[in-house]
């Protein structure tokens, strides 16, 4: 779930990504692409099992690993031999091992780990991918093919998922702010609400820069629970409040100068978005102001793989898609709202691939 229109782009942009690496031939890449499955869940399993947090920065043998975490020492080793294999493990001995360099972000302590994304692309990305086939052919998700419930219901019945998603949208949130702050001036806003706002990071962020500002976090209520905790106590308690909802049963605050819905559109189909927005129309008084904070689908598919990626994530587990901005804009009209204009910005990432191509629509009543 990861937007630009490429003629905003500076000339200083990246170059584009190639499809694979220019010393791979397709036969390599294909085979590459084949076993991604085995990789994957090789990542997800020594996550689960807790390796590298129990590894830490020693070296350790099979037999001291089995013992702190309760594993079948001989599989164990088989296993880390495989880890060897794919660069998380360096062998220092015959029966000894250290985290590698890339074994290190599997660590829940790591300032860049990954195994928040790990454990969610283990447990549902991987499982929905192999239905993939199910949407093509019916148009629906493979999520609710695959679990019986729509993905937001799931992540509601599991709170350890739950905590892994809102992990990912949090670091999420995190790469994108600098840009949302540098692509809108806030500082003559008096008050925003931010429609399904979750903890409030992003509205959090936005008051921190702008200090006369007040704003309301909109969410349900198991959501708005977190954002409570953060708030309170916090120096911006006075002017941050919060309000318990559900997006698609309307009722959102009246009358704020500045509403945003931030990666919220995208997770739904036409219709449901259109709901969304209609909602967001009736709130909304003389010059309040819509800002989506959302993806842009390119023209061309090399100028935003991430963004391409995303859709498809999109298609297969809540049925929504990103959107091209002729596509917000027809959205846009059908829910009495118009684009009044796009503002690119950049993401912050370590990876140039996955900064994908975001921008805020300035949104008005029609």
């Amino acid at each position: 779930m990861i937007i630009d229109d490429d003629k905003t782009l500076p000339a200083s942009s990246p170059p584009r990504p190639q499809a694979r690496p220019t010393n791979e031939s397709p036969i390599e890449a294909v085979t590459r692409m084949a076993g991604g499955f085995a990789m994957t869940q090789v990542l997800h399993t020594a996550v689960q099992a807790g390796i590298a947090d129990c590894m830490g920065d020693r070296q350790c043998t099979a037999e001291e690993l089995g013992s702190a975490l309760q594993l079948d020492v001989r599989s164990l080793a088989r296993f880390l031999r495989m880890m060897v294999v794919l660069d998380l493990l360096v062998q220092t001995g015959p029966e000894r091992f250290e985290l590698s360099g890339a074994g290190q972000l599997l660590r829940a302590d790591h300032p860049q780990s990954m195994r928040e994304r790990i454990l969610y692309i283990g447990a549902i990305n991987y499982p929905v991918a192999s239905a993939a086939i199910h949407s093509l052919r019916t148009g629906e998700t493979a999520f609710e093919h695959v679990f019986g419930v729509p993905f937001f219901d799931h992540l509601a019945q599991s709170p350890s998922l739950s905590g892994a998603f809102n992990g990912l949208m949090q670091r999420g949130i995190e790469a994108r702010v600098a840009g949302v702050l540098g692509a809108y001036d806030f500082s003559g806003v008096r008050h925003i609400v931010d429609l399904g706002g979750g903890n409030g990071a992003l509205l959090s962020a936005i008051l921190s820069h702008a200090k006369e500002t007040s704003g309301t976090i909109f969410d349900l209520p198991s959501v708005i629970a977190e954002a409570r905790r953060r708030i309170a106590g916090s120096a911006l308690a006075g002017r941050l409040d919060v309000v318990e909802g559900d997006l698609f049963a309307g009722g959102y605050p009246v009358g704020a100068d500045v509403y945003i819905m931030s990666n919220i559109i995208h997770d739904w189909n036409d219709g449901q978005a259109e709901a969304l927005l209609r909602h967001c129309a009736e709130a909304m008084r003389g010059n309040s102001e819509l800002l989506l904070i959302e993806e842009i689908m390119p023209v061309e598919v090399i100028d935003s793989p991430s963004t391409v990626a995303n859709d498809y994530s999109m298609l297969l587990l809540t049925g929504g898609l990103e959107r091209s901005e002729e596509e917000y804009k027809a959205l846009l009209a059908r829910s009495g709202l118009a684009l009044s204009k796009v503002t690119p910005f950049v993401v912050s990432s370590n990876d140039q691939r996955r900064k994908g191509r975001w921008a805020l629509l300035h949104c008005h009543g029609n």
